[in-house]
Order: C-alpha cells, then sequence, then structure tokens
C-alpha cells in the first residue's frame, strides 16, 4: 500500500504541474453540463413533466450526478498507458518493483483524485443553488451510494487498462480509445439514461459492466427501482471487477510473454 499511495502522489503532482492546462481541463466540461441542462430543460418543456419514466426533477438530478461521474477523467489521463506502449516507454513500468496493475491504478487515481474534488464542490454547489429543481436523496440512498461509487470508480480504471492493454496488439492506439469512449459514453448512461432505452437495448446494456459505472450508482442514489438491492448491485460490481482484473492478466500475461527489454 505504501508503494500504491507513493505512486499516486507522484500522479497528482504530475498532473498540477502545468498549472494552466490543468485548470482549464478541471472547468471546461462546466460547459458541456449546461449544455445539457439547457438541452434537457428544452426537451421537458415541449413533452411536458415525464420523459420515459423519468420527471423533469429526476432528469435534473441525474445530469448533475451522472456528469460528476463521467467526469473523473480526461482524454489525455485516460490514454497515457495507451501513449506508452505504443512508444515503448512502457518498458520503465515493466522493470519496477512494483505490480503492473497497481501502478496503472495509482497513476490514474491521482489523476482523477483532484477532479473528485471539484465535481463534489460542482454537485455541492448545484444542489445549493438549485435544489429545488431536484430530488434531494434520503441518507440511506447516500449510504448505498457511496460503497457503489467507489466500486464504480474502480470498475472504469480496469475498464480503462484492459482497453489500454489492447495496444500492445495493434499498430495505433486511437481507435481503441474511441472504441472505449463510445462503448462507455453510451452504454454507461453518462450520455443518456439507460433506462431511456428501448428494453432490447437496455438488456444488452445490463449484460455488460458500463452500467454498473454511471447508470445503477445514479439510480441507487435516486432511489430509481433497479431490480436487484444494494447487496446484489455490489455483488455484481465486484464479479465484473473480477473478470476484468483477470482480463488484465491474460492480456499483459500474454504481451510480456512477447515482450524483450534489453539495456541497463
Amino acid at each position: 500500500m505504501k508503494s500504491f499511495f507513493r505512486l499516486t502522489s507522484i500522479s497528482l503532482q504530475s498532473h498540477l504541474y502545468y498549472k494552466t492546462s490543468f485548470l482549464l481541463n478541471l472547468l471546461s466540461p462546466v460547459v458541456l453540463l449546461c449544455g445539457q441542462y439547457m438541452l434537457w430543460g428544452a426537451l421537458y418543456g415541449q413533452q411536458g413533466g415525464t420523459i420515459g419514466s423519468m420527471t423533469q426533477r429526476e432528469m435534473f438530478t441525474y445530469i448533475l450526478i451522472a456528469f460528476s461521474l463521467n467526469n473523473l477523467l480526461g482524454w489525455s489521463s485516460e490514454n497515457v498507458l495507451a501513449k506508452e506502449i505504443r512508444n515503448g516507454t512502457v518498458v520503465a513500468r515493466c522493470i519496477r518493483p512494483v505490480p503492473f496493475l497497481v501502478q496503472a491504478v495509482s497513476e490514474m487515481t491521482g489523476a482523477l483524485a483532484f477532479q473528485a474534488l471539484v465535481n463534489f464542490l460542482v454537485v455541492l454547489a448545484g444542489v445549493v443553488f438549485f435544489g429545488a429543481y431536484m430530488e434531494i436523496p434520503s441518507a440511506a440512498a447516500v449510504a448505498g451510494f457511496v460503497p457503489c461509487v467507489i466500486l464504480a470508480v474502480l470498475l472504469r480504471i480496469m475498464m480503462i487498462d484492459v482497453f489500454s492493454l489492447l495496444c500492445f496488439f495493434s499498430t495505433g492506439y486511437l481507435g481503441i480509445s474511441w472504441t472505449r469512449a463510445a462503448l462507455f459514453d453510451f452504454f454507461s448512461g453518462a450520455m443518456i439514461p439507460v433506462a431511456m432505452f428501448p428494453e432490447w437495448l437496455g438488456n444488452v446494456a445490463r449484460f455488460t459492466p458500463f452500467p454498473y459505472m454511471i447508470q445503477v450508482p445514479v439510480s441507487v442514489l435516486l432511489g430509481d427501482d433497479t431490480s436487484m438491492g444494494i447487496v446484489q448491485i455490489l455483488g455484481m460490481q465486484l464479479v465484473w471487477l473480477a473478470i476484468l482484473v483477470l482480463l488484465h492478466s491474460l492480456l499483459y500475461g500474454c504481451a510480456r510473454k512477447n515482450m524483450t527489454i534489453a539495456g541497463g
């Protein structure tokens, strides 16, 4: 654990070094958040008080929480490992006396730590100033949301890690990164709540780990029907986490067997 926290601290410091770029990356997504509110506000103005199964108050709360979860990692932070694999500098990770997976998780944890604090303040400000237009969750819902969102963040980190390892077997990383981002944004509920999908598409989404990264945690917070209890939800998140860790081991093991490290 000492190595993990030390690497997380180094990652956080490296992201804070270029202060102007760091601040722009922190604040620029707020423009997208405002655009989402304007879009859904206009849609609810035309359709009335309910779209699908969600009221306007539920949707406005969903947008804010989903934004805070979706915006934890930026494009550059998500693609650090993929870029290192393609330019060969990943060799430094392979020779360090710290497991490869620990390095990847600690680096992304450092990248999202400060962003998570900013997003929390954005959510707090939204609730304070616009709480009259939102559903305020109960204390019990918040208690269930906390462990659910921790596992959701770990799931996302592992998902990024597994997709990044695919770059060992390709000649580029952008196609893999765009595919990962598209799958995540669509099936996680970051763009549109999975609850609004057609039934067949919603069933497809539920057989993937993506809804457990945004849709399910937000549904737990809002007290929506998820067809599962909180214990079952946490269990499914742990199952998907175990599957992704296994995929990491298989992909990295295969890549490591075909990697030759020379020098000193």
